[in-house]
């Protein structure tokens, strides 16, 4: 018992002897430390970051030589233990696009978008994993985060149309559409010759209902894409819409002498004549279109309205008569008759200082009869109800009829024209 007391003595005092023995050398380090010239400092330093930047080399070595064979499983490894290890950037862009190309070609998108993240953050200023996360999120659906890479580019890139066009891609699919139109539009100014991209702007623009914008945004592509019949046409359909039926004679003049049988072209243009008491160009018009398609039963309507317009009723009727032949149940054609008839009668009343007689009567009386058939075309059935409306407090009543009860169709010299 003695002995193993006096044992445990020895051993505290040997344990205390190598804490004084370390103290004393802990002492002396930290004045040495205190004599270290900054100089050594940084000598220090440079050396200990040589020493880093040897060992981030041979570990890019032994990851770049399978990548370059395709080996992306091998070197991952070895770039991901750079891309942990370089907290301070010495290989920058180039070990983030490499490291993250292996994980797509490993299928591993997850663990590319970690690499272009760190890429992003230690290289805030590098667009290159901005734009290899904005391709990961326009893959994946998500817009959100996208729009958010995509925001950042355009200010790193400002002058990069194609990150304005994915921006604008991204806030169409977040239903954004007024922003959408603001990227759109910057891709216009940045790359006009870029037809693809301001056909989009000129659809989103459509669902704004802003014909002045799309109007103008028309008339854009029109003057840089001069040979585009279509861009001309879709323009002299907005200016049709607009009521600006000169503009859009001109444009038309321009398609249908490059296209002569686009029907579409060919009967906005004959409308537009109509809107312009152009009325002998409606009937050539319309003429070049049955030339094309004979039994085109709407044109010959359209035709014979020409006619109308005109005074010319009898050669009218013979049209009405045709698209009748080809469909008896054709609203347009029994209505196209009523406003034949109407059209005479008002032609007469003006003659007469705006009389009416009972002959006017029977004539519109003639033109209620062609609504009520018309109305049975479900297509026609409103226009069709508002011209009967229109025409109820014209027609014969029963005091008319008791007062010229031996006349039953209108005898005038003005109605001659009436079979």
């Amino acid at each position: 018992m003695q002995r193993k007391t006096q044992l445990g003595i020895w051993i505290t005092i040997l344990i205390l002897l190598l804490l004084a023995t370390n103290l004393h050398f802990l002492g002396c380090a930290g004045s040495k430390e205190q004599g270290v010239t900054p100089e050594r400092q940084k000598a220090i330093q440079d050396s200990l970051f040589n020493i880093h930047k040897k060992k981030l080399a041979l570990l890019w070595s032994l990851g770049y030589e399978p990548y370059k064979q395709g080996d992306y499983q091998k070197a991952k490894g070895y770039f991901k233990q750079v891309a942990e290890k370089d907290t301070t950037g010495i290989y920058g862009r180039v070990l983030y696009q490499a490291l993250g190309t292996a994980y797509l070609q490993l299928n591993q998108p997850d663990s590319a978008e970690w690499a272009y993240q760190l890429g992003v953050e230690r290289n805030p200023d590098t667009p290159y994993s901005y734009k290899a996360l904005g391709y990961i999120y326009r893959a994946q659906g998500r817009a959100e985060e996208g729009i958010e890479i995509y925001q950042k580019l355009t200010e790193l890139e400002p002058d990069s149309a194609s990150n304005y066009r994915y921006l604008g891609e991204l806030y169409v699919s977040a239903d954004e559409y007024e922003k959408a139109i603001r990227a759109y539009q910057t891709v216009v100014q940045l790359d006009p010759d870029e037809k693809k991209s301001q056909q989009i702007l000129d659809n989103l623009l459509a669902q704004t209902g802003d014909i002045a914008a799309i109007i103008a945004q028309r008339e854009s592509m029109v003057e840089r894409f001069p040979e585009d019949t279509k861009l001309r046409l879709d323009l002299a359909q907005s200016y049709f819409k607009e009521g600006d039926f000169e503009k859009a004679i001109e444009q038309l003049k321009i398609v249908t002498s490059k296209e002569p049988d686009n029907i579409l072209a060919l009967e906005i243009l004959g409308e537009s004549y109509q809107q312009t008491d152009k009325f002998n160009d409606a009937v050539a018009t319309y003429n070049r279109i049955l030339k094309a398609k004979p039994n085109d039963k709407k044109n010959l309507c359209n035709l014979a309205m020409s006619y109308t317009s005109s005074g010319r009723y009898t050669t009218a009727m013979r049209q009405i008569r045709k698209a009748l032949t080809i469909d008896s149940k054709y609203g347009l054609a029994y209505l196209t008759r009523g406003m034949t008839y109407e059209a005479s009668a008002e032609k007469c009343v003006a003659q007469r200082g705006g009389k009416i007689t009972f002959d006017d009567k029977l004539v519109y009386k003639m033109a209620y009869d062609e609504y009520v058939r018309a109305k049975r075309d479900l297509e026609w059935k409103p226009e069709a109800d508002k011209r009967m409306k229109y025409l109820e407090t014209l027609i014969p009543t029963t005091e008319d009829y008791f007062m010229h009860k031996d006349q039953k169709n209108p005898r005038g010299e003005c109605y001659s024209w009436i079979d």
